[in-house]
C-alpha cells in the first residue's frame, strides 16, 4: 500500500469510531478522563497533550512508509478519534464493555496496530 493508501486507513478507523460515538446509546458510555483505566484523570489537559505528541508520531510511523506503515496507520486512526475527544471534549466516550472495563473501537485499533509492530519486529529478529 502507499502512504495515502495507509492515511485512508487511519482516517476511516477515526471516522468510524467518532460515528458510533456519535449514535451511540447515552447508558452505554463511560467517559474516560485520563488515560487506560482513568489513569491520571485529574489531569486532562496533560493528557490531551500527551495524545498529540503521540499521534503525531504515529503519523510520522505512517509516511515514512516502512514496512511498519500498516501497524502505525491502525495506531494512528484509532489515537486520532480519542484524541480529538481529548482535546475538545475533555474525554474519551468508551462504549464496549468487556468485564468490567469499558473500551472504543480506537483502543482495539490501537492494541491490534502494536499487536502487528511487536509480530513483525519478533519474525525480524528471527531473521
Amino acid at each position: 500500500m502507499r502512504t495515502v493508501e495507509y492515511l485512508s486507513l487511519s482516517a476511516a478507523v477515526a471516522a468510524l469510531d467518532c460515528i458510533i460515538k456519535a449514535n451511540i446509546k447515552k447508558p452505554l458510555i463511560t467517559k474516560n478522563r485520563g488515560f487506560a483505566h482513568n489513569r491520571f484523570d485529574r489531569y486532562p489537559k496533560a493528557v490531551a497533550a500527551v495524545s498529540v505528541l503521540l499521534s503525531a508520531g504515529m503519523f510520522k510511523g505512517v509516511v515514512s512508509g516502512g514496512k511498519d506503515a500498516l501497524g502505525y496507520s491502525l495506531i494512528l486512526g484509532g489515537a486520532l478519534s480519542n484524541t480529538y475527544e481529548r482535546v475538545f471534549k475533555g474525554y474519551v466516550t468508551d462504549y464496549i464493555r468487556i468485564g468490567n472495563t469499558v473500551y472504543n473501537i480506537s483502543d482495539f485499533m490501537i492494541f491490534a496496530g502494536a499487536l502487528l509492530l511487536i509480530i513483525q519486529n519478533l519474525k525480524e529478529k528471527e531473521l
